[in-house]
């Protein structure tokens, strides 16, 4: 199994993952989501992540479990695919749990920025209704980005430590209590 810390990656066959192909991702044996084949760019040194589905469990959670997955399926690429030395992405899947469209847009920039994310667009979606945007942008591997992905995947596994994934005692209060004890004890340093 390819395993990052929470999470599992594989092909639809259950197989371990290879670049170009569909990516399930499982918490355990719970399909959360899958991600469009994950095309390479500039002479197979990029990855562009787009296209995400998520499975009914997500869509359940009064959490937003889309930012961990994110943050876990760029972990695996790294830590998996050493020719992989960027991933752009543009992020498009409405959150019921995160409010309106420039909420998910400020939320979704927010975390870009903070993993070294550069190049972070946000635009209205061209398909969709009226204050849906589309957050695109691009990561670069260096040593400084790369801290700063784990430092923020680190905040999201700790969200997920003690309630995991599908759970129906996650709460909302709980999920802020806890970031706003990140964030003071963050500051405290």
């Amino acid at each position: 199994m390819q395993q990052t810390g929470f999470l599992t990656m594989l092909n639809p066959s259950g197989e371990p993952y290879s670049l170009g192909q569909p990516l399930h991702v499982y918490d355990r044996e719970h399909l959360l989501g899958i991600l469009d084949p994950l095309p390479l760019l500039h002479n197979g040194t990029q990855v562009h992540i787009e296209g995400f589905v998520a499975q009914p469990i997500i869509l359940k959670e009064d959490r937003h479990v889309g930012r961990l997955i994110f943050l876990e399926v760029c972990a695996f690429l790294l830590a998996n695919f050493p020719q992989i030395q960027s991933i752009s992405f543009r992020l498009t899947r409405h959150i019921d749990v995160l409010g309106a469209g420039e909420r998910q847009a400020a939320v979704r920039t927010e975390t870009m920025l903070r993993i070294g994310a550069s190049d972070v667009n946000i635009a209205p979606h061209p398909d969709a209704s009226p204050g849906h945007f589309v957050v695109s942008g691009v990561w670069v591997y260096n040593n400084q980005n790369l801290a700063a992905l784990h430092e923020v995947l680190e905040e999201q596994r700790a969200l997920y430590a003690d309630v995991p994934i599908g759970s129906q005692t996650a709460t909302r209060a709980g999920v802020v209590a806890h970031l706003r004890a990140l964030i003071f004890g963050r500051k405290q340093r």
